[in-house]
């Protein structure tokens, strides 16, 4: 069945039927992103890597002086 059969049967349901399809959808989708689609979150780099990253490149001592 194809996504454009099913919305043409939702559009004629009434509106309590269709909230309830709704979240029915909602609970699917979501449980599928958790075990499909796990976010990715950037390691942060800690205040003494932070620091040293600072030191050596931006406060780094001028040697053509």
């Amino acid at each position: 069945m194809r996504a454009e059969e099913v919305y043409n049967i939702a559009i004629h349901l009434p509106e309590k039927e269709l909230e309830r399809l709704y979240t029915l959808l909602e609970k699917r989708v979501c449980n599928a992103k958790k075990v499909y689609c796990k976010p990715t979150k950037k390691k942060l780099i800690t205040d003494e890597e932070a620091r040293r990253y600072l030191l050596k490149t931006v406060f780094k001592k001028n040697t053509y002086s």
